[in-house]
């Protein structure tokens, strides 16, 4: 009974908030399609108006603050774009994201968002047994808080989730296709699927790799650029410690247009899964090779690369143990982004520059870095180190290295529900001299 009266006192100063962040947000919907010279795209989002509003409180509950007047046309077609593609489970996640929002800060709400995967096949199940109504289409609200209610989170199915898990360590994916050796310094083709395959530039040394246990490392280049951008951002010291301890350095080439070159980025390609699939392919096939350390897998960026290394940590959050995002940070609509793992409180690294310069066109990336770090304090128990640099969107090259010291020790692990039972705000440090130069 208490729980419910502090759950009912909560969803009330809940829905104050929602009203008012929602007037926002149709005000600046509003003030986009109104400015908007192409007339016929804004019939075509304005068809999408109301998915839109749900889509960007989706990314408003993720925030401390909410400030839809950052949002662009861009961020629209994305969000309609991510909707269209994958309505009914899209839909889902938002009403679920909407109605938990007001339970999360009790154990039994953090052990719902830890185990959504479970709670939302139960919930299904649930639907089946009693003949209800629950596509994403016409389930409410009040039906879903009700099922929340009922819910026992020591469920069979989860006490089974939990049993194979008590190690809490990382989920490596198997291998889409066969495995080759790994040829130092050169390109080598992964193939991830029957049509499916891209280059990407590897550092090892074969022999080490194979006699020690070292780190699997992800670099994703800029816009405009290509795999070699990383040695202007790690260089060869920090690629050379990796692959001396028997670590590997993985730089991708993009599968995309070069000013775009992560599909995450654009509004009409971040529903595929490409770049995805071919990080799973190169991690399966590191282990199977050579045997990694994968409680020591990360990925790192700058610009497009930090937005995307940002993206692996939700979207690859069963096997990245930290991510460092160089002028990166997040875009609005990852908040309709399923996170595999909502139990990885991963380490991250994040750097900008000065608001106005750190800047390319439809992106300012102090606002994007502070959205990851929004992110980041919302969920709660993550470590995080913010450098904010004098500078434009240039790379901060002392700061490179200090990325690698502060994740490069960092060991994956879930928390297990006990661990999670009481929140703990996230530890987030900012401009502290050793790190941020």
């Amino acid at each position: 009974m208490i729980r419910f009266i502090r759950s009912v006192l909560m969803a009330g100063v809940c829905l104050a908030s929602s009203v008012f962040a929602q007037e926002k947000i149709q005000f600046r919907i509003d003030q986009l399609l109104g400015n908007m010279e192409d007339r016929q795209l804004a019939k075509q989002l304005g068809q999408y108006r109301q998915q839109v509003i749900t889509g960007i409180e989706a990314w408003c509950m993720e925030q401390s603050e909410c400030n839809p007047e950052l949002l662009s046309v861009h961020d629209l077609a994305a969000f309609v774009t991510i909707i269209n593609k994958n309505d009914a489970d899209i839909r889902l996640k938002m009403l679920f994201d909407r109605v938990l929002k007001k339970f999360r800060d009790t154990e039994w709400g953090r052990k719902i968002l830890n185990h959504r995967e479970v709670f939302l096949e139960d919930f299904n199940q649930w639907c089946v047994t009693r003949s209800l109504e629950c596509s994403s289409g016409r389930l409410s609200e009040e039906l879903l808080a009700n099922y929340m209610h009922q819910w026992n989170p020591d469920s069979q199915a989860l006490q089974a989730i939990n049993s194979q898990n008590n190690d809490t360590g990382p989920i490596l994916p198997e291998p889409y296709w066969s495995c080759y050796d790994f040829i130092n310094d050169k390109d080598n083709t992964v193939r991830y699927g029957w049509l499916y395959w891209r280059d990407v530039r590897i550092f090892i040394d074969p022999e080490k790799a194979k006699a020690k246990k070292g780190p699997l490392v992800y670099y994703w280049h800029g816009s405009n650029e290509d795999w070699s951008q990383i040695y202007r951002v790690l260089g060869h010291s920090v690629i050379d410690e990796i692959v001396s301890e028997g670590g590997i350095v993985v730089a991708p080439h993009a599968g995309a247009p070069a000013a775009l070159p992560w599909y995450i980025m654009n509004p009409a390609t971040t529903g595929l899964e490409n770049d995805y699939y071919l990080a799973d392919q190169i991690a399966a096939c590191a282990e199977q090779l050579y045997d990694i350390d994968e409680e020591r897998i990360y990925s790192m960026g700058f610009s497009a690369g930090g937005i995307q290394s940002a993206a692996m940590g939700r979207l690859r959050s069963n096997y990245i143990a930290a991510i460092a995002s160089y002028s990166g940070g997040q875009l609005p609509w990852f908040s309709l982004l399923f996170s595999q793992a909502p139990d990885n409180y991963y380490r991250a690294y994040i750097t900008y520059g000065t608001r106005g310069e750190d800047k390319v066109p439809l992106v300012e990336f102090a606002d994007t870095s502070e959205s990851l770090l929004g992110y980041l304090e919302w969920r709660g128990f993550h470590e995080v180190m913010v450098c904010q640099q004098n500078r434009g969107h240039t790379m901060p090259y002392r700061s490179m290295r200090q990325g690698w010291e502060f994740i490069k020790n960092t060991r994956y692990q879930r928390l297990t529900s006990e661990q999670t039972a009481e929140f703990k705000k996230a530890w987030v440090r900012r401009n502290e001299k050793s790190w941020c130069y």
